[in-house]
């Protein structure tokens, strides 16, 4: 049985946002134009129509950064997490209806059935993440708010934007906060300032899961709020407002500083990582208004990411027992509780939100975010990855608590079947939450060909394959895995010609 996943948008809505949403295109030099995509011919070329030009222009791909369709929002979301992950770092969604020695057999709602070599899958996700998706992207910025110490409903659509590159004529005035900049799927802090707060309200479910890939350069401080209530402070004896220059507006504040935290977050957790550590606290705003902040002691706090990087971080939390686990490159880190004998202090535990967010604590230090992704938590301590090993396949049930290893024989009639050390196990493909192969079965990962095209699916999915042909509504493409695909564009979001994965990259308001 295929899960249905719960996403916190209602589908009318979506399909008319997606309706009345212009395409957006932008090229590999920074220059974009709005528009509507209408398709592929040879060349391979992306057509493109305007409301003031009579025809369609084509466009070739190797001018074209990216498309964003339909506003970021697709017209019909995928129902279902389950999916597949290939070695090329394809994430493939689909019901899983076989495998065998050779291959393994995918039915899709964009591209049909899909036959895709065994050694080229890297992992199987029957039933991720407990099967419930509360937010993946971004994909567009109106469902995000920027706040600071001095603007905490938000800052004004006037204000200067603190970019900082260099040059006298660009720097903002004095006590300007900076802003985060939105472009294609992720967002980028740019600025020479730090202190702007990005924000996501309602979001995180109790039990959650909170994923995200960044990159950075110069050093890395960024603090991460979760739980976040976002409750405002009163003003201290009788002001209008906080002191701004107190309140970290003036440019920012030092790195790691954390008295700033439960004014942007108000009550809430707050991961601070930087390069070579990390800390987590808990912030508080007291029914009289009076913000605080608790540290709390972690084991095995240590990290080694360096001044300059690319890492996936995941954040596995409990807001009602205090349990939360952190992960770099779904690699274990460390864990912590605040599970006492006897009542919980409501303070500590229940006077926390839903909302999220982030912001850099340090100057000069540009940050990008992309790929996040919010889940239910089910429960389960670790990722299948942090056990992967070279020799045997690791499989997780979704109760969140039992693994096995041994080597996946087949998959058939919704059954899996495993060779173990102690036995031959079956499992119902519906209670597994993820299968690892062993690495040493896998097929050497290659490197991508020229003009080849990613498209990025919602709620989560990436294809990679050479765009052959289309139209505005289906596209041809050639996968260097599973063959040609004809491919539906209704769950997709973009079509992305030129993947950067270069952490050097230009990361101001043009890219």
């Amino acid at each position: 049985m295929t899960r249905v996943i719960l996403i916190p948008w209602l589908a009318a809505a979506m399909a008319l946002t997606a309706a009345e949403a212009p395409d957006l295109l932008r090229f590999v030099n920074g220059d974009q134009l709005h528009g509507t995509f209408q398709g592929l011919k040879d060349g391979p070329k992306a057509v493109w129509l305007r409301d003031d030009v009579s025809a369609p222009v084509d466009f070739n791909i190797s001018q074209v950064r990216h498309i964003i369709l339909h506003g970021g929002r697709p017209v019909k979301s995928l129902t279902s997490l389950s999916n597949v992950a290939l070695v090329n770092g394809d994430r493939i969604p689909g019901k899983i209806i076989s495998l065998d020695e050779t291959a393994m057999m995918l039915e899709t709602a964009y591209a049909g059935l899909l036959r895709i070599p065994r050694d080229q899958v890297t992992m199987l996700a029957p039933s991720p993440l407990g099967g419930r998706l509360n937010y993946h992207g971004p994909f567009t910025a109106d469902e995000w708010k920027m706040t600071t110490s001095a603007f905490p409903a938000g800052l004004p659509s006037d204000a200067p934007a603190a970019v900082g590159k260099g040059n006298e004529k660009d720097k903002p005035a004095q006590d300007q906060p900076g802003r985060w900049v939105f472009s294609g799927s992720a967002w980028y802090w740019p600025g020479k300032s730090s202190g702007t707060a990005l924000l996501r309200e309602n979001s995180i479910p109790d039990r959650a899961i909170l994923r995200f890939d960044m990159s950075w350069k110069n050093r890395l401080s960024l603090a991460i709020g979760f739980h976040s209530d976002f409750a405002k402070p009163k003003p201290p004896d009788g002001e209008d407002k906080l002191n701004p220059v107190r309140r970290g507006f003036a440019g920012g504040f030092s790195p790691g500083d954390s008295a700033i935290l439960p004014l942007l977050f108000g009550n809430s957790y707050i991961l601070q990582i930087f390069s070579s550590h990390l800390m987590l606290f808990r912030t508080f705003v007291s029914e009289e208004g009076v913000p605080s902040v608790e540290r709390v002691q972690i084991s095995g706090s240590a990290l080694r990411l360096g001044d300059s990087g690319k890492a996936t971080m995941e954040i596995r939390s409990n807001r009602l027992t205090g349990e939360i686990s952190f992960f770099v490159n779904d690699e274990f880190v460390t864990q912590w509780s605040e599970i006492v004998s006897g009542p919980r202090d409501p303070a500590s535990v229940a006077k926390k939100g839903s909302g999220f967010g982030f912001v850099v604590q340090t100057e000069d230090s540009p940050v990008k975010i992309t790929d996040i992704m919010v889940a239910e938590w089910n429960g389960m301590p670790d990722a299948a990855r942090s056990l992967q090993v070279d020799e045997q396949d690791i499989v997780l049930l979704a109760n969140g608590t039992d693994r096995f290893s041994g080597k996946v024989e087949s998959l058939r009639d919704g059954k899996l079947q495993m060779e173990g050390k102690y036995g031959r196990f079956q499992f119902q493909l519906d209670d597994l939450a993820e299968v690892r192969f062993a690495r040493n079965r896998l097929a050497k990962e290659t490197a991508a060909a020229a003009n080849d095209l990613i498209v990025r699916l919602s709620p989560l999915g990436q294809v990679t394959g050479k765009p052959l042909s289309g139209d505005a509504s289906a596209i041809r493409i050639l996968s260097p895995v599973c063959g040609e695909m004809n491919f539906n564009l209704e769950s997709a979001v973009m079509l992305d010609f030129q993947p950067s994965n270069n952490i050097g990259d230009d990361w101001d308001a043009g890219f």
